[in-house]
């Protein structure tokens, strides 16, 4: 038998008291995180149903991009309403928190990886009509078109299944691979389309520059976020059991799902962009498609959003009309 006296592992009976003033402010970051997932999901259903009513809303890559993008923000509200519960003692039981598993393995993530490929989808759309294409090259890009649709939704449901019934170590580390792969795709893609449309960042003359603007803004903007998502999951992989560092789990846990809302603002306001015409309340052609697109009026239709004019789209009314764009 040991001597208590020969060991000390620096633990102390005040180590077991709760910290509740740590615990209200981290509950206050999922209280914000809760507001902006309620404030795009809003906004995301607002879009959908104005462009339903213009009749602009076909079954395509847009259409199923808007759709999972809101399939989204239902999960993430739930998951956060489950944080900030938890945080702040509004469930004893912890019934719902031991559900967050779920809702991460089938509605978060799954969704993470099919809104990228979709929006690939959209890209290769705006390809095809940039290009004379013969039949065979017609019959290719429909192929690639339901390849990456397949591949989003293999990874997506078999991401699900398998670490529905994984450990915690297992979990967030597949977890990365939605990140990984998208900011591969979406660089990729994003950079092909960009060239193709507008290879001069700075000629502001050709008519598919402002297009090329907000696709090259949805990708800056999402793959930065994709990286802090990245940082988010490694940070709680790596503090989840180790003594010194676990208090710094929240933190990360923080960190990956305030980057998750951003890459989806990020995404709906270039998907806005993209159907701008039909959303005649919006400032078509002097509304920045990185800082807004999204004010909600409190006649819950879309307002003008002339309070957030940016320079780049000021520089952009010189240009014509895009030659890649439909009504």
């Amino acid at each position: 038998p040991f001597d208590d006296n020969e060991w000390d592992d620096g633990f102390t009976a005040e180590d077991c008291v709760d910290n509740k003033l740590v615990r209200f402010i981290v509950g206050g970051f999922f209280f914000v995180i809760l507001i902006l997932g309620l404030a795009f999901f809003y906004t995301s259903v607002v879009v959908i149903r104005e462009l339903i009513r213009v009749r602009a809303l076909k079954w395509n890559a847009t259409a199923t991009s808007l759709i999972v993008l809101t399939y989204a923000s239902v999960g993430l509200i739930a998951v956060t309403m489950i944080y900030l519960i938890n945080q702040w003692d509004g469930e004893r039981s912890e019934f719902s928190y031991h559900w967050r598993k779920n809702i991460f393995s089938f509605a978060t993530q799954p969704a993470n990886v099919i809104i990228d490929y979709e929006i690939v989808a959209t890209w290769i759309d705006l390809w095809e009509r940039t290009n004379k294409m013969s039949k065979s090259s017609s019959r290719t890009m429909k192929f690639l078109r339901y390849f990456l649709r397949f591949v989003a939704f293999m990874m997506a449901f078999g991401f699900g299944l398998i670490i529905s019934s994984s450990s915690m170590a297992v979990l967030l580390g597949l977890a990365m691979m939605p990140s990984i792969s998208g900011i591969i795709v979406v660089s990729i893609g994003g950079h092909l389309i960009t060239k193709t449309l507008c290879p001069d960042r700075n000629d502001v003359a050709n008519p598919n520059w402002k297009v090329t603007e907000a696709i090259r803004r949805g990708v800056t903007m999402v793959c930065g976020s994709k990286v802090g998502e990245l940082i988010g999951l490694l940070g709680m992989l790596v503090t989840r059991n180790h003594p010194q560092l676990g208090y710094s789990y929240g933190f990360f846990n923080i960190l990956f799902w305030f980057m998750y809302i951003f890459r989806m603002w990020g995404w709906l306001h270039y998907l806005i962009y993209g159907s701008r015409k039909h959303l005649k309340k919006y400032s078509t052609e002097n509304a920045s498609a990185y800082f807004g697109f999204s004010t909600i009026g409190l006649n819950k239709t879309l307002t003008t959003a002339s309070s957030v004019v940016s320079t780049m789209s000021t520089r952009s009314s010189v240009a014509g009309a895009s030659t890649v764009e439909r009504d």
